[in-house]
């Protein structure tokens, strides 16, 4: 076999170079074009997601900081002894522990299936306090210069409807000192009072509501809306009997 020592001539080569170079056809260029497109697009839709996530996240964390900064926590409390004076007295009392003010809409008092929403009517139903109280007008209406009231033993009330507590407040219900004149009602008053179920309904400046009951148990609730009125219910206030 003889080999052709006579080399390919340059045209030749020329144009064995450019058949092997690729074409960039405009149909590839816009495939290009289209597919940096969409890359550009998803890269800008994560990144939009992301910020709005983020955004999110940011504005839970700070409701979650406000609710925090203004959550009322009451507390519901009961004693039979006053350390301070020394002496034994009743003392119905609902604290607020929590970081914001508490607006208290009512306190429900539940007594043999009896529901009452006022702290006389409730100690009447279960100890015959109008009794006492009558005692005392009487006593006094016969001599009127001694105040019997002091000597036999007083008692303070207070309504607890619609009342504003501010965080670290606590407001007293009831208050009953015991004497010798009333040892009989205090005392029935004082084993009695641990048979009621007690829930007081309030809620925050947010407008968030919540119950509690004796035990501190607390639950979150929709609103605050009084189930009935009582007929005797008292909207005046402290009242000193």
């Amino acid at each position: 076999m003889i080999n052709d020592p006579t080399p390919p001539s340059t045209e030749t080569v020329r144009n064995v170079r450019i058949k092997s170079k690729p074409r960039l056809t405009r149909s590839k260029v816009n495939t290009m074009l289209a597919l940096c497109a969409m890359a550009i697009s998803a890269a800008s839709f994560y990144a939009t997601y992301l910020q709005a996530k983020a955004s999110q996240q940011q504005v839970a964390a700070a409701e979650r900081q406000l609710k925090a900064e203004t959550w009322p926590w009451l507390k519901m409390g009961y004693s039979n002894f006053d350390i301070n004076e020394e002496q034994q007295t009743i003392n119905m009392n609902i604290q607020n522990s929590g970081t914001g003010p508490a607006i208290v809409h009512y306190i429900e008092y539940i007594y043999e299936g009896n529901h009452h929403y006022d702290i006389l009517e409730l100690l009447n139903d279960c100890c015959n306090l109008d009794a006492y109280q009558q005692a005392l007008l009487d006593i006094e209406h016969h001599n009127s210069d001694i105040n019997y009231r002091n000597a036999f033993g007083w008692l303070v009330s207070s309504t607890t409807n619609n009342i504003l507590l501010a965080n670290g407040e606590q407001y007293h219900v009831f208050t009953m000192q015991k004497t010798n004149f009333n040892t009989g009602l205090w005392l029935q008053i004082d084993h009695k009072i641990r048979k009621v179920v007690a829930k007081a309904c309030y809620c925050s400046v947010l407008k968030e509501c919540y119950t509690v009951d004796q035990t501190s148990h607390i639950e979150e609730v929709s609103h605050c809306s009084l189930p009935s009125l009582s007929k005797n219910m008292s909207t005046h206030g402290t009242q000193k009997l």
